[in-house]
């Protein structure tokens, strides 16, 4: 009977850390705290912004390092959620999980958005649905009380494992139809745009299991979104001083 007992145990265990490492244990999201004036930053996505896969996952997701580069001056938070779309009518949309409202109850002062890869599978994609769905999650938080400003990424290209990419994702589709939707999007939004497509072409070092960033991968991640406010924050500083 202990030996039965010691087993349930440890496969219970097992079970419980497989589904925090693929993030679908929707509760576990430790948020920070804004104080002392800081600078509100909200990440927003997929299992690419949770980090599934990450090795040693809260230390080294991409918002997790973001946040160290930007310093004590940010607040950031990873609303990030296994699985999710943009898409509304897909199999699991991100609109419809709490993170998505806690998101905007944090009052962030920037966003950063990527969805896109999960909206590729077959029983999913509709380009129309998916241009007008992430438009309106982007709405959201620009019309929301803290109208923050809105960075949306371009998912990244997909490698295959063992032969074919995995969890039914579609590299064609994200490659000739998701990503350049993505584009469209933010110039119809007027938001800024991140082409992390681009950025890890050819890099499929940089990931774990051809979807997912490793570590470095999620390092590359955060170190080109930095640039990119770091630089948007010093051209609005430079317009402010004219």
């Amino acid at each position: 009977m202990i030996k039965i007992i010691i087993a349930a145990v440890i496969l219970a265990v097992i079970i419980l850390s497989v589904l925090y490492h693929f993030g679908f244990i929707d509760f576990y999201h430790p948020m920070k705290q804004a104080k002392n004036n800081q600078i509100k930053l909200a990440c927003v996505g997929d299992s690419i912004t949770f980090g599934c896969t990450v090795r040693n996952r809260n230390k080294n997701n991409y918002p997790a390092v973001l946040a160290r580069m930007l310093g004590k001056k940010y607040c950031v938070n990873n609303f990030g959620y296994t699985n999710r779309t943009a898409i509304k009518s897909a199999d699991y949309p991100y609109t419809n999980e709490k993170l998505y409202q806690q998101s905007l109850d944090f009052k962030p002062d920037m966003v950063v958005i990527m969805l896109g890869s999960n909206d590729s599978k077959a029983n999913n994609w509709d380009r129309n649905k998916f241009i007008k769905d992430y438009c309106e999650i982007i709405d959201s938080y620009l019309k929301s009380e803290s109208s923050p400003k809105v960075y949306v990424l371009a998912p990244p290209p997909l490698f295959e494992m063992r032969g074919k990419v995995m969890w039914q994702l579609r590299k064609d589709v994200v490659d000739n139809e998701i990503c350049p939707a993505v584009k469209l999007i933010a110039d119809k939004m007027n938001v800024h745009y991140i082409d992390m497509h681009s950025i890890f072409e050819n890099k499929r070092e940089l990931f774990s299991d051809g979807v997912h960033p490793n570590a470095k991968g999620s390092k590359l991640f955060a170190q080109k979104i930095y640039e990119v406010i770091i630089e948007t924050e010093k051209n609005n500083s430079m317009r402010k001083d004219v």
